[in-house]
């Protein structure tokens, strides 16, 4: 690899960078306006070269005949062979292709077959080698971060040039703008590709850096209209509760900068009322937890049960929402350990603890997760047609059921949290009411297409074992139909 030299000595170049829609993702108004590993790239590429962002989650075109020196491509696995896709006609017309993201970094023998480089891990401090190889004609099939120095520290982001890239206009507060202000996470969850790919290496950007990236990002971004004067941060951080003390003086700090905010956190820190309150007083809306089950020993198997009880969880939600605080909830149901009775346990304690925005998957093995590894080396997985990880399909083994009857069943109870008693009672119980109501309708709709994509036959898991899928019961659809 050819000696690193300052990135001004390189030519210019004229950069694409594309986020692309999965063949089976589902569409939400959920969407971030940009993925923060495209506006790690904006921000750390040499100010000489002209970036383009193209994003189909919002319908943004892509212009194959563009004169391009480089076509940057961010993967995750539900999207991957869109991408894959997308790189061939590009590569087809001659121009280069890099591919990025979590899944290539862990199937680089697969990737490479659709670009001339494959980026695995951090970009950080590969990116400068990767720009000056491609101007010298001289591009390596493989950057990858375990080469290159650890990224000790997480840089800030350019929203300046991330708006001037982008095909995005400012947003008001009822849009949220991508910030992350940590990376990484320390805890080993089985699912969870975090640890594998940026680290366990918990690093906290300075406080002078996110009071600068905060006011950036309102001036660029956000615009006051009648539906608010205040911009709502959506923190993309893994995990922003790690450290105590770490997360009270960023905490301090949000409460200076006039905004409203969600983020992940782990439950363990919502049991200590200082941070709660520091949360509300800092603008936080909403803490996204993972739940992940109401079952203490289905927490164990996914090396969760030191940081989850379940026997404090509906104490922690209610004193969080006395407190000001909005508790979304994340759950997984696992062929393996959850029955129908487990499944309806979950809905019945999303609706009883009336949680803002369950979100409820079934387990997905992400290659990159320890449970991927685990469940290869046990042939648990038999489906890794990538367009189905959505983690809504199941692709793991379903010996205990029927794997249709399962799938359907999971979906039914999914949409049972957004059964229109739940809608009203978890609107009524929690703050930012509109908020709420509109969210709780757009997602019963999108699951009440999903449930009728199952019953029609248009999406059926691979049949397993000894079971033969019937069709779905004629009880089931009422039951669909009248909830």
């Amino acid at each position: 690899m050819a000696t690193l030299r300052p990135p001004e000595t390189i030519r210019p170049l004229r950069i694409l960078l594309i986020t692309p829609k999965g063949h089976k993702e589902e569409d939400s108004s959920q969407k971030a306006l940009f993925l923060m590993g495209v506006g790690v790239l904006v921000s750390i590429t040499p100010p000489q070269h002209h970036i383009e962002l193209a994003d189909e989650l919002f319908g943004d075109p892509i212009d194959y005949a563009g004169r391009y020196d480089l076509v940057g491509i961010t993967t995750r696995t539900m999207n991957v062979m869109r991408a894959y896709a997308i790189a061939d006609e590009f590569r087809r017309r001659g121009t280069k292709v890099v591919l990025g993201g979590v899944h290539v970094s862990f199937n680089y023998d697969e990737a490479i077959a659709h670009a001339d480089t494959v980026v695995c891990g951090e970009a950080e401090h590969l990116w400068a080698q990767l720009l000056q190889d491609l101007a010298d004609g001289q591009l390596a099939p493989r950057y990858d971060s375990k080469d290159f120095p650890p990224v000790n520290e997480v840089p800030p982001l350019d929203y300046a040039r991330i708006f001037a890239a982008s095909r995005r206009d400012k947003v008001d507060a009822r849009k949220s703008i991508p910030i992350f202000m940590t990376r990484g996470c320390p805890y080993t969850c089985a699912f969870c590709v975090t640890p594998n790919f940026t680290g366990r290496l918990y690093r906290i950007q300075s406080p002078e850096t996110i009071r600068a990236q905060i006011a950036e990002a309102k001036r660029v971004f956000f615009k006051e209209t009648k539906y608010g004067k205040t911009p709502w941060f959506m923190f993309t951080d893994e995990n922003l509760g790690v450290n105590k003390q770490r997360t009270w003086e960023i905490l301090e700090i949000l409460a200076e900068c006039d905004i409203k905010f969600s983020s992940f956190i782990s439950i363990n820190f919502l049991e200590d009322e200082k941070t709660v309150d520091l949360l509300v007083k800092a603008g936080c809306l909403m803490a996204l937890v993972g739940f992940e089950s109401v079952n203490q020993k289905t927490l164990q198997s996914y090396n969760k049960g030191r940081t989850n009880s379940v026997q404090r969880y509906a104490e922690i939600i209610d004193n969080c929402r006395k407190a000001g605080l909005n508790i979304q909830g994340n759950f997984l149901t696992n062929p393996a350990m959850d029955s129908y009775e487990d499944m309806a346990a979950t809905e019945r304690f999303v609706r009883d603890n009336n949680l803002v925005m369950p979100i409820y998957s079934i387990i997905t093995p992400y290659p990159g997760t320890q449970l991927y590894k685990d469940y290869k080396e046990q042939n648990l997985i038999v489906d890794e047609d990538w367009d189905k990880y959505t983690a809504h399909n199941l692709v793991v083994r379903c010996d205990r059921y029927d794997p249709l009857e399962y799938q359907l069943r999971y979906l039914q109870h999914f949409l049972g949290m957004y059964a229109w008693p739940a809608i009203f009672n978890r609107v009524r119980n929690n703050s930012n009411r509109l908020v709420n109501l509109v969210t709780s309708v757009l997602f019963r709709k999108n699951l009440q297409d999903q449930v009728a994509s199952v019953q029609s036959g248009k999406r059926r898991p691979v049949q397993q074992g000894r079971y033969t899928s019937p069709a779905p019961t004629e009880k089931a659809e009422r039951e669909l139909a009248a909830d």
